[in-house]
Order: C-alpha cells, then structure tokens, then sequence
C-alpha cells in the first residue's frame, strides 16, 4: 500500500488549491440560494413626464389614469432634448408626448403617444405596458359607445380580480428542482476542474521517465501499483463527490421536496469516474505540466459552456442543441432531467456516460502502454 499512501500524501500537497475552489464554489451556491426570486411581484411607481398637445377629454383621462399610480408631471411646450437628457440623467422613469390628434388616433387604432424612456430598465417595459393598457380599454369603448365616459374607463383600468392560483406545492417542488439542478450543474463543472487539476499535476511528476524507471525495478508489480494509484484516485473523487452532494442537502435542507437525489448522487459519481478516465488519457500522452493544465481549462470550460452548465441549452441554436447531445456533460444534465425523472427515462444518459468512460480508460491503456515500451 505504499504506492498508495504515497498518491494520498501528494493529493494533500493541493490543499492550498483545493481549498479556495472549495470555498468559492459554497459561496457562489449560497449566493444563489438566498439571493432567489421573491413570492410576489410588486410594481414600481414611475416618474413620469407628460407632453399634452391634445389636451382633450382623452388625453385627460390617460393623465388622470397615470396620477393614479405614478408621479406625473404635465407640461405645456414640447422639448425633445430635456426630455431625452431627464431620462438619461435617471431624473424621470420616461416621457409621454401626447399628440394633438390624440382622440381620433385611439378611435381609429393608431399610434396615438410618443414614449421616450431607457428601453434597458425594466420601467420602460412598466410605462409601455401602462400606455397600451389605457389605449386598449379606450379603443374599446369607443367602438362600443361611441363617445368616452371617463368615469367608466376608468372603473375598467383599476379594477382587479383576486385570483388563487391551485398547485402551490408543485410550485415549490419546482422551484426545488431547479435550485438543485443549478447547483449540481455547477458542481460538475467544479468536479472536472479539481480533478483534472490536481490528478493532471500529480500524475505528470509521477509518470516522469525518471519515476518510472525507478517503479519498472521495484518489488512492486504493475497490477499491484495500477491498483493502488486508481484506489487513491478513486478514493480522492468519491471524497469530492460526497462533499458537493452533501454541500447540496445542507444549503437546501428544508427544501428538499422535488429534489432528485438519488440520481444527483450517481450522475457526479458518474462524471467523477468520467474525468478519472479522461484525465489517465490526457496523462498517457503527455507528462508536461504546462500541456495538461493547458488542456484542462479547455475541455472543462469548452464542455461546460457547449453542454448547458453556463447557458440554458433552450437558448443555442439548433446546431449547437445537436452538437450538445453528444457531449458528457449534456448527459449528465439529463440523468436529473426533471424532478420526477424515472431510472428508465435516465438510463440512456447513464449508459452513455458509462461507454464515455469506457472509451476514454481503453484510450489511456492504449497509450500508456506505448509509453511504457518507449521507455523500456
């Protein structure tokens, strides 16, 4: 067991690195966790500027409807510049320029206001939504009566519904899930990139010539040394793997409900056991540290970003939906694809995870042997 206390005590050697990942990794999960959406939503009250050219029954009625959640200030001449220059100094939420022809335009449904506002926050998107409310209404009851009763347009934009939504645990379930799809998600990505750092780095000194030519004399054969550097390997990941599980129940102990735990368990093993195998490839080609660090950073941020971990897939195009489905890590993501997800539904992922593994250990064998023979 030499050779394999010998892997441990040189893992130890990363506690500098491994530690800081670790802790960056917890925070940023615990960010999110406390920094989620709220239960409610809750309007902005909007400062607002008003350009009234019609000055008719109308357009006082839209001004009267605006003064009655926001603050409004009405003004006579119109001035393009300070208008602009107010809303880019953040000192009104926008401006409404209402045209003279304001009646007839929302009788007849035509572009009836002129909204100047910051189209990047969310009050331009509030104001607008206002504005097209109070000219549906209005168009309505002038189709329907002909002439405008202020007093009923009015009952019609402010009154409300109170409305109960059925399903409020699903709700919750999902909103469960999908905390803990984000974190087991970023887990991966962190898995693959401790690993592959610490495993690349220490593989890279102990498959030096020199090591090794040293191990080829020793009373140790290679099965029994092969062995032992997988059992300490395998040992280290399983550790890491436990530690983001766990990392998991902790922060959403009392929101567990809808979580799939079991699979989150076996899809990190999985792609633990996936990047062990990557990585003894990577290692069997080459032993300079520079090269496999290198490497590193490539394939995890390569897979992580074309696999979904960083970018909601929905939001690729097709091509790249295509070219993620042949990825592990997509894979992986599909182990947990939902938060009622079955073993039958997640074995397909499971398997091919399972091939990728397989492929990427013959791949290692292969040239690790040719290494070996060169040496020799």
């Amino acid at each position: 067991m030499t050779i394999f206390k010998i892997i441990l005590l040189h893992f130890w050697k990363f506690k500098w690195l491994i530690l800081p990942l670790a802790l960056i990794f917890f925070v940023i999960a615990a960010l999110f966790s406390t920094l989620g959406g709220s239960d409610t939503f809750e309007s902005e009250t909007l400062g607002i500027t008003v350009v009234d050219a019609s000055e008719s029954e109308t357009s006082a009625a839209l001004i009267e409807y605006l003064s009655s959640k926001h603050e409004v200030e009405v003004i006579d001449e119109l001035d393009r510049t300070y208008l602009e220059e107010k809303v880019f100094l953040m000192e009104i939420h926008g401006a409404v320029i209402i045209d003279s022809n304001f009646e007839n335009q929302v009788k007849t449904g035509e572009p009836a206001v002129e909204i100047i506002s910051d189209e990047r926050a969310a009050a331009s998107i509030q104001l607008d939504s206002e504005i097209s409310k109070f000219l549906m209404f209005a168009n309505a009851q002038f189709n329907a009566a002909g002439s405008l009763n202020a007093d009923t347009l009015q009952t019609a934009l402010t009154d409300t519904v109170d409305v109960e939504l059925n399903g409020k645990g699903t709700s919750a379930v999902e909103e469960n899930y999908t905390n803990a799809a984000s974190y087991s998600n970023f887990a991966a990505y962190w898995l693959m990139l401790f690993i592959m750092l610490t495993v690349g780095n220490l593989m890279s000194e102990f498959n030096k010539p020199e090591l090794q030519k040293r191990m080829i004399s020793a009373p140790v054969s290679s099965t029994s040394s092969a062995l032992q550097i997988l059992g300490a390997q395998i040992l280290v990941g399983i550790f890491s793997v436990l530690i983001m599980f766990f990392g998991l129940v902790a922060l959403y102990y009392d929101r567990l409900e809808g979580m799939p735990l079991a699979h989150i368990l076996l899809a990190l093993i999985l792609i633990m056991a996936f990047t062990l195998a990557m990585q003894y490839a990577i290692n069997a080609l080459t032993t300079n540290r520079f090269i496999v660090n290198g490497l590193t950073n490539l394939i995890t941020l390569g897979l992580a970003f074309l696999s979904g971990i960083f970018i909601p897939i929905e939001l690729f195009g097709s091509t790249a939906q295509h070219i993620a489905e042949f990825l592990p890590l997509y894979h992986y993501t599909q182990i947990y694809a939902a938060s009622d997800i079955s073993w039958s539904e997640s074995a397909l992922s499971i398997s091919i995870l399972l091939l990728y593994t397989l492929a990427f250990l013959i791949i290692g064998i292969i040239f690790n042997n040719q290494r070996k023979s060169t040496q020799l």
